[in-house]
């Protein structure tokens, strides 16, 4: 079972996560436009494929940078408060792999806590506001549970993936309370959060990749 993985096979996730995201660009626009002004959609596939172009010129050797660089790259072309918290969550996790070539469960864990405390901060929101937030911060409990047992990579990956899935299905019971969704709060009750559906899209991603690879 799988206990570490390299620079380049974080590179390779990237890409095929990356790919994936836009193949639901469509149900990421649905989310949004019934909750806010729909441009989820376009956002995440311009900015995908820009961390796609990007990711040739990307150093293995370097998972921090790397991840900064991506989320960089998403945010430059496809510039919104969407981008800007992939910016964030960019360069938080890659501060915890600075200069590394290869991660383990534990860093995994470590770095999407760090992404999570990077979006809280930015957004000045945190769970239980109809955010990423209510994706994002289960899964990192999940993988921080799953680095304390022991568990593998790939594992560790499902159970962030089936929390992050958890969380985004809880957010259609709450109404949304920042961000430009705030302005329709009432209307926001029984809409799952576009943004927390992205990140369990993403973590589903990670998993399922992981598996094949395992």
């Amino acid at each position: 079972m799988s206990t570490t993985v390299s620079g380049a096979q974080v590179l390779a996730g990237m890409d095929r996560l990356a790919e994936d995201l836009i193949s639901h660009a469509e149900e990421l626009r649905a989310l949004d436009a019934a909750i806010g002004d729909g441009d989820l959609g376009i956002t995440i596939t311009i900015g995908c494929a820009a961390v796609r172009e990007a990711i040739p010129s990307l150093d293995p050797a370097d998972i921090g940078a790397a991840l900064s660089k991506a989320g960089m790259a998403f945010n430059r072309k496809a510039a919104s408060t969407f981008g800007a918290l992939v910016a964030t969550m960019g360069m938080r996790a890659g501060r915890e792999a600075k200069g590394v070539a290869e991660i383990g469960l534990a860093e995994i864990a470590a770095m999407c806590r760090a992404a999570a405390q990077g979006v809280k901060e930015r957004g000045k929101s945190d769970v239980g506001q109809k955010t990423l937030l209510d994706a994002l911060v289960p899964a990192a409990e999940a993988l921080e549970t799953a680095a304390t047992e022991g568990a593998s990579i790939p594992e560790g990956l499902r159970r962030a993936a089936a929390a992050a899935e958890a969380g985004a299905a809880a957010t259609e019971t709450m109404k949304s309370q920042v961000g430009r969704a705030s302005w329709f709060t009432d209307r926001t009750a029984g809409v799952r959060d576009p943004g927390a559906q992205a990140i369990a899209l993403a973590f589903a991603s990670l998993a399922k990749h992981a598996r094949k690879e395992d």
